[in-house]
């Protein structure tokens, strides 16, 4: 039903993480280099090209760090640049910094990018005089193209670093970043009245980057790998003829694969994995062309009488064929353990893709006990369900045996990271309930379970039940899911439906209780709830103070 994967596909969901402000906002640590001859490079990786070297006992702002904490990106003359663990000493707070990489991250983070998609305008404007000009996302050559500019274009400048190095320009709705140098501010205007790391876009660079154009991507590649195999067997087969010491006709020619590039937003969103698996696809492409290319040097000029082909040739043939065999190996290997199972999914089965990672979850139904378990290989576990809007829903863990402490979390099927609901129980406690929780969007949802305690002593291991029950209407004085003390097995009760009654003159009309302190107006639907609320103690439902909650229901005071 569900494989170790998914921990590793909702990791980053369960846990809440994500990718804060990278902009160039001051933090307080400091850098002091502690060696001569230090490389500055334009992005944070071994090989990445070299803006400069400084010398021991320079010392520069920290303005951010790499995801795995190696390098620290500076300022450096104008550009951001990147120095590396341990040719640095490092004051301050590492954590403090944040994260960043212009390959993978937009300038501002995914949170609030300050580049992408934008219809923003302005008061202060530039013009491309001498030449076109590549809109990046972000103020360093480092960050993808976003656009071309063309010579004589006329933009609106909406940002501007703190050095004054790049502005930001909205170029046609593209929100992106050009070099200061290139640019000639109109109308006598400042650029210094712009805000230091320009304004947020309307969308992220890289929100179409979808986990389907990836999968898309992927799966192109691999058609491609199948469409070169019969070139790659048959060049294999006439340098191997040769080898032999044998003739062979000239012609008809295998057909010569191509490279490909991957789009730049596509793969900054996964560079990481899109990265290695391009480089790895165009080195097998080269080398297929490569023995094609040998064959038809070989056949522009006349074969000995005895049909032998030099030895070098040969030789070189053949390496680069064998080789490009293994790299084709390899990359079917890589692409399809990316790609999610090629399997028809029945009613009961839904495929769930996050960050490229993907993982077949069951549907379960409302009003059923799940039972499931969690091992130290498995601490997450997710599971798919169906609702309507204006459904009020509770999510309950009980734990039969083991040491797990739960954590609940509710979120649509399709944005993980939009928490609807989330809850965490007190470690040593076997039961935990979330809600009642109105769904204001009708459709497929997700309930991820997880085990939580990083603390724990001995490997983790755990029985545990989960119901998600439908409480509309209904009064909710205790647990549903619990222990039957005759059998010691999970079993749920029904929660009490509250009688519909209709005022009668003369007869007191029932007393209101809240349904759930933590609702807020949006989700009471009459004024008697929120008064019912307000009095209970939920102190938000009268944000004005003037004892009347929620406004938009009790007009009346």
């Amino acid at each position: 039903m569900r494989r170790t994967a998914f921990w590793f596909v909702i990791g980053l969901a369960v846990l809440g993480l994500s990718v804060g402000l990278v902009t160039a906002q001051s933090t307080g640590a400091e850098i002091l280099v502690n060696r001569d001859g230090v490389n500055v490079r334009l992005f944070p990786a071994i090989g990445a090209e070299v803006l400069g070297f400084v010398e021991a006992g320079w010392r520069a702002p920290a303005t951010g760090r790499s995801p795995d904490n190696q390098w620290i990106r500076i300022d450096f003359n104008g550009e951001e640049g990147w120095i590396g663990f341990p040719t640095i000493n490092l004051f301050g707070d590492i954590n403090a910094l944040p994260v960043a990489d212009p390959r993978s991250i937009p300038y501002g983070g995914f949170e609030s990018p300050r580049s992408g998609l934008s219809s923003a305008s302005g008061p202060v404007s530039g013009k491309l005089v001498d030449s076109g000009l590549r809109v990046r996302g972000g103020p360093s050559r480092a960050y993808p193209v976003l656009a071309n500019a063309p010579r004589y274009t006329i933009f609106p400048l909406l940002g501007r670093t703190a050095n004054n190095a790049w502005v930001q320009v909205n170029f046609e709705g593209t929100l992106g970043w050009v070099a200061i140098r290139y640019v000639q501010i109109l109308n006598n205007a400042s650029i210094l009245d712009l805000p230091i790391d320009g304004i947020v876009a309307d969308q992220a660079p890289l929100s179409e980057a979808t986990a389907t154009d990836y999968q898309a991507t992927l799966r192109f590649l691999l058609d491609r790998v199948d469409l070169a195999q019969p070139s790659l067997d048959a060049i294999r087969g006439i340098w191997t003829t040769i080898a032999l010491g044998s003739r062979s006709h000239c012609g008809p020619f295998p057909a010569r694969p191509t490279n490909y590039n991957i789009p730049n937003p596509l793969l900054a969103a996964y560079y990481p994995t899109l990265n290695p698996i391009q480089g790895l696809f165009n080195d097998a492409m080269t080398n297929v062309r490569l023995s094609i290319d040998l064959w038809l040097e070989v056949c522009r000029a006349p074969q000995p009488d005895q049909g032998v082909v030099g030895q070098a040739t040969v030789t070189g043939a053949l390496e680069a064929v064998n080789l490009a065999g293994q790299q084709f190996d390899e990359l079917r290997r890589r692409i399809n353990e990316l790609l999610p199972p090629a399997l028809e999914l029945g009613p009961d089965k839904c495929l769930f893709t996050f960050q490229g990672a993907s993982d077949v979850l069951p549907v379960v139904p409302i009003g059923e006990i799940i039972r499931d378990t969690f091992d130290p290989s498995t601490p997450v576990v997710g599971y798919c369900f169906d609702v309507n809007a204006g459904q009020s829903m509770r999510f309950e863990f009980l734990q039969v045996s083991g040491n797990a402490t739960p954590r609940v979390t509710v979120t649509p099927f399709d944005n993980p990271t939009a928490f609807i609901a989330n809850g965490l129980a007190v470690t040593g406690e076997k039961y935990l309930s979330v809600g009642p929780i109105i769904i204001t969007t009708p459709g497929r949802h997700l309930l991820i379970v997880s085990h939580e305690d990083d603390f724990l002593n001995t490997l983790l291991t755990s029985d545990f039940a989960v119901l998600i029950s439908d409480v509309t209407g209904a009064s909710l004085t205790g647990p549903t899911l619990f222990i039957d003390p005759n059998t010691g097995q999970p079993t749920k009760g029904v929660p009490q439906v509250n009688p519909i009654v209709t005022p009668l003159p003369g007869v007191p009309t029932p007393v209101i209780t809240c349904p759930s302190i933590t609702l807020t107006c949006d989700f009471l639907v009459t004024c008697e709830f929120a008064q019912a609320c307000f009095a209970a103690g939920n102190a938000s439902l009268d944000d004005d103070g003037d004892g009347v909650p929620c406004e938009n229901l009790c007009t009346g005071g």
